[in-house]
């Protein structure tokens, strides 16, 4: 009596918006290289990502990141495993693979076939992503493609 009827449809739960929000997202730009989607209303103007090992990226220095992410494995991809919902986060679990075709982290392409895994906890904000913190298994990465351990050439102090 005080629900949806069978025939309607109850309406989504922030929660359930939140993580349709960052699914598209993580689709469009993770998956399908669609860098543009940087620049829709999905994605806050003053959006930053935060990453474990490199710092953080604004817009514009994404789009350079992911370009050069792709040059260097055309084929990827980044499956969601795991999307745990709030009604201010959206945190996603997932599995990066992809065939190393150019240079990254000083390593020429070595036509070497990739696996890794890795963590996004992403802020939504008004319907807007409007900060993510990631991490991922760089150092698991850089062995795959026969590099030293990020910090491997420091001395021991």
């Amino acid at each position: 009596m005080g629900g949806p009827s069978a025939t309607e449809p109850a309406e989504p739960t922030i929660e359930d918006r939140n993580e349709r929000l960052v699914r598209d997202y993580f689709a469009a730009v993770w998956n399908d290289g669609d860098l543009e989607a940087l620049d829709t209303d999905a994605v806050s103007d003053d959006y930053v990502l935060h990453h474990g090992t490199d710092g953080a990226y604004t817009v514009d220095e994404l789009r350079t990141a992911w370009a050069d992410w792709y040059a260097a494995f055309p084929d990827l991809r980044n499956e969601i495993e795991d999307a745990i919902t709030t009604a201010d986060r959206v945190v996603v679990r997932y599995r990066f693979s992809g065939t190393h075709e150019a240079a990254v982290f000083g390593v020429p392409a070595t036509g070497t076939e990739v696996e890794t895994a890795g963590i996004v906890v992403f802020s939504v904000e008004d319907v807007q992503i409007s900060e993510a913190w990631a991490i991922d298994d760089v150092d698991e990465l850089r062995s795959q493609l026969g590099a030293r351990r990020a910090g491997a050439e420091r001395p021991d102090s």
